[in-house]
């Protein structure tokens, strides 16, 4: 029996596509509720929201003598965070004087951020809404660190609805580019969350929700506005 050219690249064509198929199905889809896909939407997401910073918005920082009392009474104030800001090189606090509409004057401490605080500085414009409408602010914050993940170490779902599907992770995290100021002890007692942040990686379990895209697997707050 003689089997034609034509049979031959038949079946050769046959073979290629099974294979391509097997490979494919190895390789597996980027919308599976798996340990790397999941991985690759938390990595996403702390590509863009990994920064920990302290909270602060605003500057300069203007301390009253109100402060100055109220902070004798609760120490962990905003002044006690000012000074262990100083206290680092971070800022520069001056006595100043300050003018009312009326023309009283009265003296204040004034906080601005020094050229050492430069390189930990991250400023982002932000809306916000009132009664005059949406406006965008400006924010400027002092970051410390980048949070990343760590690992997986389990997930619950995906829940269905319809088209729609959503898996809950529970995951740890490690912390790369600490600024060497925030392991300063005044540091950590004026922000707590930072030496909570820092003692929880690698050990603190979080839960943070995925959902399904066209593009895979998305980590939920991804493109919040804030």
């Amino acid at each position: 029996m003689v089997i034609s050219t034509k049979e031959i690249m038949k079946n050769i064509t046959a073979i290629t596509l099974t294979i391509g198929a097997l490979v494919l199905s190895a390789c597996g889809s980027k919308n599976d509720p798996n340990q790397k896909n999941f991985g690759a939407a938390m990595n996403q997401y702390f590509e863009k929201r990994g920064d920990l910073c302290l909270g602060t918005e605003k500057w300069p920082v203007v301390v009253t003598e109100m402060d100055e009392i109220i902070a004798k009474s609760f120490p962990k104030g905003g002044l006690s965070r000012m000074e262990a800001l100083q206290a680092v090189g971070l800022v520069r606090g001056e006595d100043v004087d300050m003018e009312t509409k009326t023309g009283a004057k009265f003296k204040v401490k004034h906080y601005s951020l020094t050229d050492a605080a430069k390189p930990f500085i991250h400023t982002k414009d932000v809306n916000r809404t009132g009664l005059d409408g949406t406006t965008t602010v400006q924010q400027t914050d002092i970051c410390w660190g980048k949070k990343r993940l760590e690992k997986i170490v389990k997930w619950e779902g995906p829940m269905k609805l319809g088209d729609y599907q959503e898996a809950k992770l529970t995951y740890t995290y490690k912390i790369n580019d600490v600024a060497p100021w925030a392991k300063n002890p005044d540091i950590q007692a004026a922000f707590r969350g930072v030496k909570s942040t820092l003692d929880g990686a690698g050990k603190t379990e979080i839960k943070h929700g995925v959902k399904l895209t066209s593009e895979g697997w998305e980590a939920r707050g991804l493109d919040s506005a804030f």
